[in-house]
């Protein structure tokens, strides 16, 4: 049975980086393996989500975010199949605010590349395109995310735009 059998309760950051730039992250292992997404990850318990989301950024880009800096930008249900069996993540997604520079050097917990470049010079998981169009800090073209999401059997649902403060 897969770690992501049962509901995972996750959190990511959208991490600005340095000249308009945001920081992804080459995925290695999960059911979006092989992909580019935004540092994130599960909730352990007794943590806050926003503190999942800093933690999270700092193990896998080397950023130091604090949940006071974060505005949630969306939560979202996920539901499909990967090699692991079936997946049903709630992501938690914030923005963190100012910019952040990755370490030279940084290799990431459990990630291959950690990358700091504008939006368009790489295509994310569409996952990662909708929340970060929905962040309204990106405009990828609909017809693709659809189509991504289409492809890899990918339920997502927004379940709540950011929230005020």
């Amino acid at each position: 049975m897969s770690e992501y059998s049962k509901v995972t309760v996750a959190a990511l950051a959208i991490t600005p980086g340095p000249g308009g730039t945001i920081t992804f992250l080459h995925q290695q292992r999960g059911p979006y393996a092989g992909h580019w997404l935004l540092p994130g990850g599960k909730v352990d318990p007794g943590e806050s989500v926003p503190a999942a989301a800093c933690r999270e950024a700092g193990e896998e880009a080397g950023v130091d975010l604090k949940p006071d800096d974060m505005t949630l930008t969306g939560v979202y249900e996920m539901l499909g199949q990967w090699s692991g069996g079936s997946y049903h993540l709630i992501m938690f997604c914030f923005l963190a605010a100012g910019e952040h520079t990755v370490p030279a050097g940084w290799q990431g917990d459990q990630v291959g590349e950690v990358v700091q470049v504008p939006a368009d010079s790489l295509t994310p998981h569409p996952t990662v395109m909708r929340i970060l169009n929905d962040a309204g800090v990106t405009v990828y073209d609909q017809a693709d995310i659809e189509a991504g999401l289409e492809r890899d059997g990918i339920t997502m649902l927004r379940l709540a735009a950011g929230l005020p403060a």
